[in-house]
């Protein structure tokens, strides 16, 4: 015989109600989130290597896992709404694995890369510069990710643009950064590793842009609500297909050109609105206002 449940004790009289236990969880979108945060907490050990062992290829490998988990910050979503298990669980999950892969291990990575060749050239003055500005672009992230927690609202129609550049997409362009650099110095032995220099040289500003685009409220477009959702032409698709063969065919820097254009589209179209719209002229004395102009004879 079954014992009945004891009831659980009351806290009316200290004034505040025992919070309600999370019981079940949609399971699916949250391994999926959960693939997300594996992926970053690997890169961020495969940075951790690259730094003590100084080998360049564990950089790659942890640039490749930053992008990787992008694939499954897209598709938590997209599961959690095919199988109508959205749920704030799922929010902040998804938000607490994304402050690891697309904050703190890029920072990380940009720290571990930028600080071998800086230092080296420069002496140790570099050193705290180069670590306040990837502390920055980490905070930037978590701020980022905070606003969109508590801005974001269900409905899939105010899901067309972001407020700000998407940490994935900063994170994106941090990491695509890192890959071409084993290729250039493959491609030329001589002046490859120059530029390299050059490129990792470059990072804490880039890191700097991004981070302040992250907390910005300048506009950047959903790029999957737009073109994956719903129909589109035919031509769409072609588009989709030509741009998946660059990809296949000039891996690492088809990602950087990519990452860094979609970063540029937010300043850009922000520059277009605000300094080349045309002034409104005021109509001429005794002209008809323009909603009557029809209804003169």
């Amino acid at each position: 015989m079954e014992r009945p449940s004891s009831p659980e004790p009351s806290n009316k009289r200290w004034g505040f109600r025992r919070p309600r236990r999370l019981r079940t969880i949609a399971l699916l979108p949250a391994l999926i989130t959960l693939g997300n945060g594996v992926c970053g907490v690997t890169a961020i050990f495969r940075t951790g290597v690259g730094l003590m062992l100084d080998k360049e290829g564990a950089y790659h490998q942890a640039a490749w896992l930053i992008l990787v988990a992008m694939i499954f910050d897209a598709l938590d979503g997209f599961v959690a709404r095919l199988t109508r298990t959205t749920s704030n669980f799922g929010a902040m999950l998804d938000s607490l694995c994304d402050l690891i892969t697309f904050g703190v291990a890029p920072a990380f990575l940009t720290f571990a890369v930028t600080r071998k060749d800086m230092v080296g050239q420069f002496g140790q003055v570099w050193a705290r510069p180069i670590e306040a500005v990837c502390v920055l672009y980490a905070m930037c992230a978590l701020i980022r990710l905070a606003r969109f927690t508590v801005e974001t609202t269900p409905d899939e129609n105010a899901h067309r643009e972001f407020a700000g550049l998407p940490s994935p997409a900063a994170a994106g362009v941090m990491a695509a950064a890192v890959l071409p650099t084993l290729k250039l110095v493959d491609m030329a032995p001589v002046w490859g590793p120059t530029i390299v220099r050059s490129i990792h040289a470059a990072l804490p500003g880039l890191a700097l842009a991004t981070a302040i685009l992250m907390v910005s409220r300048v506009k950047y477009a959903h790029v999957v609500n737009r073109v994956l959702r719903g129909r589109r032409p035919f031509i769409t698709l072609v588009e989709i297909a030509l741009a998946g063969a660059l990809f296949f065919l000039f891996q690492e820097f088809a990602f950087f050109i990519a990452f860094f254009a979609y970063a540029c589209t937010g300043p850009l179209l922000w520059v277009k609105k605000h300094l080349f719209r045309r002034p409104a002229t005021a109509p001429a004395a005794g002209a008809a206002p323009e909603e009557h102009k029809d209804s003169l004879p």
